[in-house]
This record gives C-alpha cells, structure tokens and sequence, in this order.
C-alpha cells in the first residue's frame, strides 16, 4: 500500500510557464485522481507578486502563499517543488534547499541545469530524491525520459535538433515571405512567440543551453555549457534563403548537434549551435513555425524524430505536468532506486573542438567590384586547402558591392574560419557577411 493519498505540490514562479502548470494541474485534477488513486494537491505557491497572481488565477484560500523563494522552500507540508522561476542563483538555491529537504524537484530550467548539473544531481543522489527536467529542452517534445529510459538500451550516436521555436517561426518566415528579420521579429512578438528582449534566443544561446543539458544526458558526463560553439539568425538574410531554396535545393534551420564518438579513447562528443543549411528533403527542413523537432540516431534503434511545440506556455507546462504525473505514480509505486543517478557513467568523455568538426559551408559576402577581388577570395580559401563548390556573384545594379555567395566542399570548422578571417581582411570585401553550416 502505497503511503501516499495527496501528494502536496508547491510551485514557484507564476509566469508564463508556471501560471499554466496551475491552470493544467487544476483542470486535469480529477482525470489524475482516478488513474493514481492518490490527488495531486497544489498546497503552496511562490512569486514575487503574489497576490496578484493568485487572483489572475483564482487560486483557493487554502493554496499557501509566498513572496519568498527561501520562506517557500522552508515550507515543511511538500512532498513534490514545480521550479518556474527561471534564471540562476535564485532557482539554484530553492532547487539544492528542496533536494536538502527530501522533496522531489521538476525544473523548466535549461540555463539552472546547464550551468550547474553536476551539482544538482549530487544532491539529488544525496538526499535520494528525483530531479525531473522534460520541459527545460524542446517544449512539449518528450525526448528527456525517451533518451533517460526509453533509449537505455542504446548508444546515441548522434542528436540533431530544432531547438528554439522562436528562431524557427522567424526563419521559415523570412524564407516564405522574403522578408527581413527585423520585420518578422516583430511579429512574433506581437504574436507571444518572442520575449521583449529576444537575444537569448537570436543570438543562440538558448539553444545552446539546451544542447548542454541534452550532451550531458546522453553521455553520462556534464558537459559544461563553455564546451557549447554557437552562433545565431541575427546574419540571416532574405538572399540567403532564396538563393538556397532556388539553387542549392535547401533551407535555413538553427540546429543543435550532439555527435558521439565511441570508439575513440576516451570516447568523445562535439557540440554546436549553427545557422545549417538543411536539404529540403530532410525531415528537418520541414519543421514549420514555432515547433521543435529532435533526431536522433541510436546504435539499435536506427533514426527517430521528435517532433512538438517549443514556443509558448502550453508546450512547457504540459511537460512539467508531465513530469509531475510520472513522478507520482513513482511516488505511489514506493521508494526507487535511480534518484539522481541518470547523469552517471564510469571512465571519462572527452569534449572535443568545434573546430576539428567537418562540415561544407555556405559563405555571403559583399565584394566591392574590383578586378581580382574574387581570385583574392577563392586563394585565401585555397591556401586552407578549401575548394568551392558552387560560386555565384549576383548583378551590382549601380551599387558600390555586391553580394557573392559561395559553398564550399567540406573542410574543418578551424580552416574555413583561419580563410575567413583573412578574407574579412581583404579590402575589397565589406564588412557585412554571412556563413552557415551545411547538413
């Protein structure tokens, strides 16, 4: 007989995400009753303006309330903390204080679980509680307890993913509509699919995060979010997806990437975040708006893809609710013995340089129009051992440069970007470029 009849949930932070979990929680009450035999009670919840929210969202009388994460946290009547809060060393403090206190911990939080995952999980094994995390990677996506469980069975080879709705509504945007992104940007804004200050997301970072927590899953070792190359859409520009669509058969994507390799000693994992040129019959390519998708390939079971909302509230608060009705059929199932331990694999992994990685890449530049510019152009990259695929200069109607794009054949990410340095140095080339990965 299970101990538990109610299972007590606090949850902190009432923002977008957390203001949704209370709204889902609430309404699937019943549903959770009946499948647990045990009620799923939100007994306390936190926020810095508290009183407000609590009347946005109806919450009853009974429903503890806290300005203080630290007076929340000290709450003794939870069994399970919902973290929504966001950001680092407030969210780190309340999650490590509910892990020292014996409650179960679900976090939304990539950026928390990036930067301090090691230390999290230690406390999680320590206090042998669980520390839950499906919705800190791609939104409503169930890839986490997929790869936790599902997959064990498996070595990853390989994770490629579609992790930032935001980037992804902008880019298959700018891509039908030929617009610029300043234009689309504000869109999505205005549309709740973009924060206020999007540079988190823009510039690469959130995805990067999320390639973290994903490479630390996979590979039994943290793998620090300063292991992660990035860089984002801000360079994008409607040329660039016209002439890959019309020319090189491809599309823009932002794309996280996860690569193994286990048969090196130690074994070694890479990571990135870039602009990538996907083909357009990739299951990538057609990954529309703001949704996520994740493909990964595993050593049995071959190539599988993922594929949900990652903008927006509904999307993460499904998977915190998610999470929090899995850990109460575990909870009602009685003590487990994998608290903490999904982070743990014995010997070392070795994180390798970005710029070891092969790739083909895309390049746009602005050329003054000079005689021998292009020559000086295709001889820095020669000097590299780089050769170019595809060339195209397009017309200067009268203008002082004109846009060049090229592709290359694939070389390391060191010499393309050594070639790229010292063209960028070329007086006959603009300031203004662009270069993207190509899939």
């Amino acid at each position: 007989m299970s101990p538990f009849r109610t299972i007590r949930v606090g949850i902190a932070g009432l923002g977008t995400v957390g203001a949704e979990t209370v709204r889902i929680l609430r309404d699937a009450e019943p549903d959770f009753r009946r499948r647990l035999g045990a009620t799923l009670e939100l007994a306390a919840v936190c926020d810095r303006s508290i009183e407000q929210k609590a009347a946005e969202l109806g919450l009853a009388r009974s429903v503890r309330r806290y300005r203080s994460a630290e007076k929340f946290a000290a709450d003794p009547l939870l069994d399970v903390v919902v973290e929504t809060i966001g950001g680092l060393d407030e969210a780190r403090r309340l999650v490590l204080e509910s892990l020292k206190r014996g409650r179960h911990v679900i976090t939304a939080n990539k950026r928390l679980l990036a930067h301090h995952w090691g230390e999290l999980f230690d406390a999680a094994r320590t206090a042998k509680r669980r520390l839950y995390f499906e919705a800190s990677v791609a939104g409503g996506v169930p890839i986490v307890e997929t790869l936790r469980r599902s997959l064990a069975g498996n070595r990853i080879r390989r994770v490629l993913g579609i992790l930032n709705g935001t980037t992804n509504f902008i880019l298959t945007r700018m891509a039908r509509t030929g617009e610029p992104l300043k234009t689309v940007l504000a869109e999505a804004q205005r549309r709740g699919l973009a924060e206020k200050d999007p540079s988190l997301d823009l510039s690469g970072a959130d995805a990067a995060h999320k390639v973290a927590v994903l490479a630390s899953l996979v590979t039994g070792h943290w793998v620090r979010p300063q292991a992660v190359a990035y860089a984002g859409i801000t360079g994008v520009a409607p040329e660039d997806m016209a002439y890959a669509t019309s020319s090189l058969g491809r599309t823009v994507r932002l794309i996280g990437t996860v690569d193994l390799d286990w048969s090196a000693k130690p074994p070694a994992v890479c990571c990135h975040v870039y602009p990538t040129l996907v083909p357009l019959d990739h299951p990538l390519a057609g990954v529309q708006g703001e949704y996520n998708a994740v493909l990964v390939q595993a050593s049995a079971a071959g190539d599988l893809m993922f594929y949900g909302k990652g903008a927006g509230a509904g999307p993460a608060a499904s998977a915190v609710v998610g999470d929090l009705f899995l850990l109460a059929t575990e909870m009602m199932a009685g003590p487990g013995q994998d608290a903490g331990v999904v982070w743990r694999r014995e010997g070392e992994m070795r994180v390798t340089d970005v710029g070891e990685s092969v790739s083909a890449y895309y390049l746009r530049l602005d050329v003054r129009d000079r005689p021998g510019a292009l020559s000086k152009i295709t001889g820095a990259l020669a000097r590299r051992r780089i050769s170019i695929s595809r060339i195209h200069q397009q017309t200067s109607d009268g203008k002082s440069s004109v846009p060049v794009l090229l592709t290359t054949h694939p070389a390391r990410q060191r010499d393309f970007l050594s070639a790229l340095s010292q063209i960028r140095r070329l007086p006959e080339v603009a300031p203004r470029h662009a270069w993207f990965r190509m899939l």
